[in-house]
């Protein structure tokens, strides 16, 4: 107890710590001696500034060393005098850490971090960071977006698949490469092998613990995919489809096509968002909420994704009710009444009214099994994370590489009015996927350069071997979606210009099964692959077509807040979005 009890304080005090001396500094500056990767700092007016690449071996040969990183200075220089001192303290407190480091045990340093002495392969490379508290993952950069910490110390190690680091007092390895994500995933559930685990009590608070995303029971997990994937299915999906392309007709008719006849601009993400909340709210949970209460839907949504990089629910043994007063404890309140509404309205009903969340509540297995309240919600909300948050982004991302490749749109312009000429202008599911292939290749582009970073951690419950070194027991393992496409052997350019913006996006490059992708994860994988993959892709696939059948064209203006024509990307969000939300002048296409 007392040593939980020293972790958790130590851990706040650098996270304090950490956060006054990066506020004493520009926005832009970060407490880490881990030199930023080149970045991916493309601009709109066809300057090209580099590319950013983690390539899973060092293609120069050098064998990385495994040892650690200390943080140790800020990546810029303070804006004034008082800062200038605050950067002097910090440097002398990591630096009398670094001291103590190379006289102190390890295990002192970074609890549970030791090697397992029983298994004779070593230890990955490793990027330790500040002593009992480590890294702050989750902060980004602006030539990044968010989690820039991964590119970093990739980079600073020598580009290894595999690699060490301590966050939030907990030892960690970062995983990339499909096959030995794979090799990690297999033993799921086994008593010896890998479970889920959600941070801490107040993150499972706020995110709950009976989804699919973080159930360790075995049977239970398995219930749960069965009852829950009826809202998933082919037919449930192709049921839902009319209305979400009612839906994508409505919100660009409002937005862009209004927009282009004003000759006002408009921004890409907003119209993102729109879209994927209301199929949020329609089509997942049923809603049917009146116009004054959709704004406060919408920020209620946003707000509780954004719990996700709440440092308060990542610390353990912050109490329950400090946590249910955080934004994002609030925000789960408010989307859990809506969600029990909707159950209350459901109980009146012989069958699903076409919801997800409809299908969930009559979903019933052989043994006459269903979902429990607990179940319904947790797992309702997760859909809404999926189809919110990494929908729009894609979108959004989708949206800016469309116009940055203005020869790439009118190419899904072609494919959209050679498909409306020979099946008119209603979309089905069946014409969505066989018959619109440019279209999935779009979008499976946009989620091969812009991913989301990384996969849901598991704990290992015994010591993994994976390409010759060991992933020790009760350490936590996250799947590296990122650099395991920056590393694919199919589209590995070793100047990194396959991640690059206006070089990298060839979407015809996923026709052809010579050049398609091998190392694609854009749903992650294994037991826990996204259950909303299917209608994900439907609902992207159906707002692009429809984009492509009403919008002839549409220019970019300039992105960001900082050097004119730059693109730069938000640092507080899940996935990367480009900061300005992709501001756009559009032209409707004739009737």
């Amino acid at each position: 107890m007392q040593h939980r009890l020293a972790r958790t304080t130590t851990a706040v005090f650098c996270l304090l710590l950490r956060s006054a001396c990066i506020s004493a500094f520009s926005p832009s500056q970060t407490c880490t001696n881990l030199p930023s990767p080149t970045s991916t700092s493309t601009s709109y007016n066809g300057i090209r500034h580099g590319s950013f690449h983690a390539s899973r071996h060092d293609r120069r040969g050098r064998v990385p060393s495994s040892t650690s990183i200390l943080s140790t200075s800020v990546a810029s220089k303070p804006s004034s005098r008082s800062s200038n001192v605050v950067h002097r303290i910090f440097s002398i407190f990591t630096a009398f850490w670094k001291a103590i480091a190379r006289f102190t045990s390890r295990k002192i340093l970074w609890p549970n971090s030791s090697p397992d002495n029983s298994v004779t392969a070593p230890l990955p490379p490793s990027a330790m960071g500040c002593p009992l508290f480590g890294h702050n993952i989750m902060a980004g950069s602006k030539d990044h977006g968010p989690y820039v910490f991964f590119a970093n110390a990739a980079k600073k190690l020598g580009n290894p698949s595999i690699f060490r680091y301590y966050a939030f007092g907990m030892p960690f390895v970062s995983v990339s490469g499909k096959d030995n994500i794979k090799s990690a995933l297999k033993h799921e559930f086994d008593p010896d092998g890998i479970n889920t685990m959600t941070v801490s009590s107040g993150f499972k608070l706020v995110f709950g613990d009976e989804s699919i995303l973080y159930q360790n029971d075995k049977a239970k997990h398995v219930l749960l995919r069965r009852l829950a994937g009826q809202a998933m299915t082919p037919a449930a999906v192709r049921k839902a489809v009319p209305r979400m392309q009612t839906t994508a007709e409505e919100v660009i008719d409002k937005c862009l096509v209004k927009a282009s006849q004003d000759g006002s601009s408009v921004t890409m993400e907003s119209i993102m968002d729109t879209f994927t909340m209301d199929i949020a709210r329609k089509q997942i949970l049923g809603l049917d909420i009146p116009e004054d209460e959709l704004e406060t839907f919408k920020m209620n949504t946003f707000d509780w994704i954004k719990g996700m990089f709440d440092p308060l629910l990542m610390i353990p043994g912050i109490p329950n009710f400090v946590i249910k007063r955080t934004k994002g404890g609030k925000a789960r309140d408010y989307l859990v009444s809506k969600v029990e509404e909707r159950l209350e309205y459901l109980a009146t009903l012989e069958e699903s009214d076409g919801s997800s969340l409809g299908a969930m509540f009559f979903a019933i297995d052989e043994d006459g099994k269903r979902l429990s309240r607990e179940q319904l919600i947790d797992n309702a909300l997760i859909l809404i994370l999926a189809g919110t948050e990494t929908s729009s982004t894609t979108l959004t991302n989708a949206s800016l590489l469309l116009g940055l490749h203005p020869e790439i749109y009118q190419r899904l312009k072609e494919e959209q009015q050679t498909l409306q000429a020979k099946q008119g202008d209603a979309m089905t599911l069946e014409i969505l996927d066989e018959e619109c292939p440019y279209l999935d290749a779009v979008i499976r582009e946009t989620m091969r350069i812009k991913p989301i970073d990384g996969m849901i951690e598991r704990k290992t419950e015994e010591t993994l071997v994976l390409e010759g070194v060991q992933v020790p027991k009760k350490h936590l393992v996250y799947s590296n979606i990122r650099q395991t496409h920056t590393d694919d052997p199919k589209t590995y350019v070793k100047d990194g210009s396959h991640m690059n913006l206006y070089r990298g996006f060839k979407p015809e490059r996923w026709l052809n099964d010579e050049t398609k992708p091998s190392e694609w994860m854009g749903f992650g994988e294994g037991k826990r692959r996204c259950l909303g993959e299917r209608l994900a892709l439907c609902e992207m696939k159906i707002f692009l077509a429809t984009l492509a059948r009403k919008v002839d064209h549409y220019d970019l203006r300039k992105t960001g807040t900082g050097t004119e024509g730059k693109i730069l990307w938000k640092t507080d969000s899940i996935m990367a979005r480009p900061s300005d939300g992709v501001e756009v002048m559009s032209v409707a296409a004739l009737e």
